[in-house]
This record gives structure tokens, sequence and C-alpha cells, in this order.
């Protein structure tokens, strides 16, 4: 998106005068040689002949060679390696899995990247490049800190940022720190001011809010979920370090996190509130970027105290004692033919709250709601991404973990046809009527449902639909009948009806 030609020269005029109070800036946009000072703990900074500073990178020799005395020491040197990626999962900013190829559509961005994998990779995110040098610009001017401290920031992170991408990637890519860092300080900017953005109108009149360029709220508002979409995609995320070290730099009242994720939560909806209920931000929580922040909160479930540091699980249901075979996926005609009907959960939206219950005759599956448009759908698919990626077992691990997985797998479970999907519309399980058409949405369930590991939610309903099948026999027979005739049974008691009616007639005649 290009930013209007009076705008450009405003930012133009902002950066000239800038630099001839600063001549060693380092002036956006232009490929110059990076002067800013950098702390002095920086043991890899060195002074050029020319007087500046530049960063020299200490690697390994080629030449050099080392003997093994044994060669188990090979194979324990790749396995110690293992673990350390391993351990790296938490934080680490991952390419969105091999297994869910089929949906890469739902991992590329459109409109803007954030980070190196996606940098300039189309036209149109070529031209979201400007609105980054805007945003940037104004997040300067606002900090009312000079442009070499809130880089220099930027900079003394860099290293540990780019720690977090995938190596053979960025060697792929070409990005070198060159690139990088500049890249770093951009992208934060303008994911700070688009959140900033996020948190207009919050409904809470006490609270205030920190305003952004009019220019700036122009530009966000003509493709607001558009930019949503792209910033919540697993291969399109910034590591929160980075974030949180240019958040600092914002004045008061600064950025109100509960503001954004209560309004992206409400997005999940079609029915909404006129008020929303932000969550309470749990300070112990580290998240690695913007899309691990958003997925804790929307499927964490707080306790009593309002703490999301002790999240409480979902009960583990016990299998009956009764069940004899415990089958892993549960078709629509099945749960129709033993009287279990789906139910759009209104009381919450929290993605985790999937359950069964019984009534006497019939039982219910409730689902939380979801309002399904093209940005939605691709941020619940990069939110069970990034849990198959962080993830390696499911069933160890707490549920909240494989909750996304979950939700969607279930869905995939319900929908064989397009006429399950309009099932799910008519129950008020997927709302909204601007979003994806049955048949796309029955492609992106069924797609899912082959390559996601269901998680603990999902095996609590499965256990569940068993302990209803295995204690419910006889009324589920009976119920099978009715459901298999019920034409016949409709016709025959019309008929009888109709019988009883004429018998009726014909008496009162008499």
């Amino acid at each position: 998106m290009q930013a209007p030609y009076e705008y450009q020269l405003a930012v133009a005029d902002f950066w000239d005068g800038r630099a001839t109070m600063e001549p060693n800036v380092w002036v956006p946009a232009l490929p110059l040689q990076m002067t800013v000072a950098a702390p002095a703990s920086n043991t890899d900074l060195v002074v050029s002949s020319s007087g500046q500073q530049e960063l020299k990178l200490v690697e390994e020799s080629p030449e050099y060679q080392h003997e093994w005395s044994n060669p188990i020491e090979v194979f324990e040197k790749a396995a110690l390696a293992f673990e350390d990626n391993l351990q790296q999962m938490e934080t680490k900013m991952h390419l969105f899995p091999p297994s869910m190829e089929e949906l890469s559509k739902y991992s590329k961005p459109k409109v803007v990247s954030i980070g190196p994998y996606h940098h300039g990779s189309t036209e149109a995110i070529r031209q979201m490049e400007s609105t980054k040098y805007a945003a940037a610009c104004h997040f300067i001017k606002e900090s009312r800190r000079s442009v070499e401290e809130v880089y220099g920031a930027v900079f003394t992170v860099a290293g540990q940022a780019r720690s977090y991408y995938d190596a053979d990637k960025l060697r792929e890519l070409g990005v070198g720190d060159k690139d990088f860092k500049p890249m770093m300080f951009y992208d934060g900017c303008f994911l700070l001011q688009y959140m900033l953005f996020l948190c207009r109108e919050n409904g809470d009149e006490e609270k205030p809010t920190a305003e952004v360029d009019p220019w700036l709220y122009n530009a966000f508002s003509s493709i607001d979920r558009r930019i949503f979409s792209d910033i919540v995609l697993l291969e399109n995320q910034l590591p929160w370090v980075v974030v949180q070290k240019l958040k600092d730099f914002m004045p008061p009242p600064g950025l109100d996190m509960e503001t954004v994720l209560g309004r992206v939560k409400h997005s999940l909806q079609a029915r909404r509130h006129l008020k929303f209920d932000a969550p309470k931000l749990d300070d112990s929580y580290v998240p690695p970027h913007l899309l691990g922040y958003l997925r804790f909160y929307i499927v964490g479930s707080t306790d009593d105290t309002g703490s999301t540091s002790r999240r409480t699980p979902v009960p583990e249901i016990t299998l009956s004692e009764k069940v004899k075979k415990l089958s892993m996926s549960v078709s629509v005609i099945e749960l129709a033919e033993m009287g279990i009907k789906l139910r759009a959960d209104d009381a919450t939206a929290e993605l985790k709250k999937m359950r069964i219950t019984k009534e006497w005759f019939t039982g219910k599956l409730f689902l939380p709601p979801v309002s399904l448009d093209d940005a939605n759908a691709r941020f619940l698919v990069n939110m069970a991404a990034l849990e198959l990626c962080i993830t390696p077992d499911f069933r160890v691990a707490h549920d909240t973990r494989s909750t996304v997985c979950s939700y969607l797998s279930l869905l995939g479970m319900v929908t064989d046809n397009d006429t399950d999907v309009q099932e799910l519309r008519n129950k008020l399980i997927l709302q909204g009527g601007g979003g994806l058409t049955n048949e796309d949405a029955l492609k992106l369930f069924t797609g899912l449902e082959k390559y996601l590991r269901p998680g603990n939610c999902y095996d609590n309903i499965i256990v569940a639909i068993e302990n209803y099948r295995s204690h419910r026999r006889l009324r589920i027979k009976v119920y099978r009948f009715c459901y298999r005739n019920r034409t016949a049974i409709i016709a025959t008691v019309s008929a009888i009806a109709g019988l009883a009616g004429f018998l009726g007639t014909l008496k009162s005649f008499q």
C-alpha cells in the first residue's frame, strides 16, 4: 500500500531535518552503512580506519578440522544439537509444517511481511514498505528519543532475534545482518503502531488510549482485516524480544495489551457484545511472538483469581468399563443415529469449552461458535500449526497446548459434505455471512482433519461419546430405528391422525 505523496514529503522533511542535526544517523530506506553507536559491551564491534564503528562477524575457519578419537562423538554431537533444537521450540520463528502443505495458501501474507521469511515476496508486500517507514517516523517522534537510541536498542537484541529464525532459510533467502537489523526495526515499529490502532474505542472511558497518526489510521482502516490476517501467520512473526524492546520507548499510556487481546478475541465472534471483557494479563508468561501471545489467551482458561499462570485443565473423562472398543473418530451419521445433536455454546467463546451433555432420551455436543471469514480461518490454521510445532506429544502436555487442534479436528469430524457445513451454520456454530463458502469450509476442515494431531480436548469428547453409547444401548436402538424410519413413521402417524379425524367427523354426523 503506497502512502499519499504529501505524506511521503512530510516524512522526507522530518528525516532531512534529523539528518541536519545528526549527520551520522542511518537514514531509513537508503542502503547506507550502519553507523549507529552501539553499547561498549558488544565485543564484536571494531573501529574502521574512517573512525566509524562496524560490526565484524567472527566465524570459524573453514580449514579447521578435528580428528575424532571416537566415532561415537560424531553421533553424540548430532544428538546434542538435536536436543538443543527441541529445547528452543518455544521461542523459534517456525516455518509452516511440511505436513500441512495442502493448506499452504493459509501461510503466505498478502499485503504485509513481518520478519524475513516473506520480505518483498510480492508487489503488494513491497508497496507496504512505505507505510512501515511512516510508522517508524511517527514511532520515533512520539517516543521523543533520538533515532540512534531507538535503533540502537533494536541493534542490541538483533543477534538474539536472528538466532530464533531458521538459519538455513535465512541463508537461502540471502538475508544478512545489513538487511536483518533494519528489518527488525521497521517491522517492530509497524507492528506496534498497528496494535495501537487496534486499541481504538476500547469501550472504557476511564482507560485512556494513545493516539494514532491520522494518516496511519486511514491506512490501517482501509485494509484492517487483511493486515490482521497477515500478522497472525506462523511464518510472519517478529521475536517478542524486539517488540518488547521497542515497546519500552512508547510514551504513556503506552500500548494497552489487554484491549488488543480482547479485541482480537472479540473478532472471532460474529455476535458480539458492545463492550467486551478484556482478559487479565499474566506477567509470568513470556510470549515468543504475537501469534503465540494471542493463542495463549484465546484458548487459555483462568482460575478463580483471574490468573492464567495456573491454568485450569479440562477434567479428564474416564472410559467406562462397559466400553469394549474405542473409535478415534465418529461420523455425523453415527452422532445423529445416537441422538447426539450439535449445539453452539453461547455461554462462552473459549475454544476449550467443548463438551457432551445428556438428556433423558438424547444428548448434545456443544462447540464454541466462531465467525469463519478468511482472516479468522488463517488465524485458526496458524494457531493449530504453532501447536504442532511447539508440542511434540499432546498426550503428555497440558490440554491448552492442543486446544485449537482439538477444536478444528472436531469440526472436521462432524463435516462430511456441504450439507454438514450448512448444518453448522444453521446451529450457529459457524457464524457470519461474509466468509468462506460451504465448499471452502468443507475443504478446510477435511484438510485439517487429515493432518492435525488431535489433543486432549478431542480425546475427552471421543471418550464421552463412547460412554454415552455404552450406557444407552437400548435407547440408542429405539432412537436409531425412529431416525432411520422417520419418514415412514411420520407418514403413518399422519395417516392415523387423518383417519381418526375422519372417524370423529363421521361420528359427529351420526
